[in-house]
């Protein structure tokens, strides 16, 4: 069926709804209950989040490939079909080397849909919608705040994490429906990227690798991190304020990328979402617990709109497809060693707030690199 350009890019938010949501952000609300039950320490969390980040990174490498072959449309719906698939299966063992495999194969579908969603979304946000690129990662800030409601109580009534990934799915499924019936047949350019062109987005895939790195450390770990400390707030309260701050920036952000050049917000996303990560460190209290935790969601997917939005002002349209591939595999490689790196350190005698105050000085790192990489668009 025929759908308006607004309604299309609001579908299109069902992707990272999935592809974030679900199959990534999600695992921090079942992991403290899976360590509980399989005996899992932080590094074997942070194993199965590398999995997962393994998984995108080789859908984002294949995924501009993969589009220009089958279509963008065939790769969003069988993308996020894959995920819901994943998702099932990850309910059925407890054995750690199958729940890796299921994780892989959840960010591998993603970082596929992601690649050929980001695109459609970058196109309509420069013609017909303009906050779509915006709207576009918003999606899994939705489902952070659904899964924070959802989650926690099914799995105390129904019996434990099985349950969690088992709504997981149907979600994911719920999701693939709706992109089915909705995203026409699409087939973007996605063409190969000239020396010039990877160097005008050099800086941006170097500070997206480090938000890759640093953030996902932060997404993984936060809730046992919290959960371990003396604030009196519930995993339900806090992934909920994470998620409902998501889906308010998702609102707040356009107004600022109408204002200014993406270059110059890009930074600024990048800047709060380290505050956000830095106040949990400094202080552990109900208060600053909630702050972080709305800091984080209303900056963390800004992040996302800004380095495509920048990326998409430094190249011509013909190289879109491409550069969000790009980027996306970049981000992966990071997202990939970040949690390695604070699952490792959160074994140690300091525990998790060294892991997550490594995350915070790489997030601002990345923002340093993205203040001082200042181009022109074309």
């Amino acid at each position: 069926m025929r759908v308006s350009d607004r309604t299309l890019a609001l579908a299109l938010t069902l992707i990272p709804f999935s592809s974030i949501g679900l199959a990534r952000f999600a695992f921090g609300l079942v992991l403290p209950a899976m360590r509980d039950d399989l005996g899992w320490s932080y590094l074997d969390g942070g194993v199965a989040t590398t999995a997962n980040a393994a998984g995108y990174l080789g859908g984002a490498i294949f995924g501009a490939a993969a589009a220009r072959r089958f279509g963008d449309r065939t790769m969003i719906v069988w993308g996020t079909a894959g995920m819901a698939a994943t998702l099932f299966a990850t309910a059925i063992t407890g054995a750690f080397l199958p729940i890796l495999v299921f994780r892989f194969g959840a960010g591998l579908f993603g970082g596929l849909a992601f690649v050929a969603g980001g695109t459609m979304a970058t196109q309509l946000s420069k013609t017909t919608v303009p906050p779509a690129l915006v709207w576009f990662p918003g999606g899994a800030g939705l489902a952070i705040f659904v899964t924070a409601l959802g989650l926690p109580p099914i799995e105390e009534a129904v019996g434990g994490w099985r349950s969690g990934w088992l709504v997981l799915g149907a979600i994911a499924l719920a999701a693939t429906v709706v992109l089915f019936l909705v995203v026409p047949a699409h087939r973007s350019d996605h063409v190969p990227q000239s020396a010039t062109l990877v160097d005008r987005i050099r800086g941006l895939e170097i500070s997206y690798a480090l938000f890759g790195l640093g953030y996902i450390s932060y997404a993984t770990f936060v809730v046992a991190y919290v959960r371990d400390g003396d604030a009196a707030v519930s995993t339900v309260v806090f992934w909920a304020t994470l998620g409902a701050a998501t889906v308010v920036g998702s609102f707040v952000w356009p107004s600022l990328f109408a204002r200014h050049t993406a270059g110059a917000v890009y930074p600024l996303t990048l800047a709060v979402c380290a505050s956000g990560v830095l106040l949990i460190i400094v202080d552990r209290s109900t208060v600053s617990a909630l702050v972080s935790a709305a800091l984080f969601g209303a900056s963390a997917l800004a992040v996302v709109s800004g380095v495509s939005a920048a990326a998409r002002d430094r190249v011509r349209p013909e190289s879109w497809g491409g550069v969000i591939g790009r980027l996306t595999a970049t981000f992966g490689v990071g997202q990939m060693l970040g949690p390695l790196l604070g699952g490792a350190l959160g074994d140690t005698a300091s525990g998790l707030r060294l892991g997550l105050g490594a995350s915070a000085a790489i997030l601002a790192l990345g923002a340093l690199i993205a203040l001082v990489d200042r181009r022109h668009p074309i």
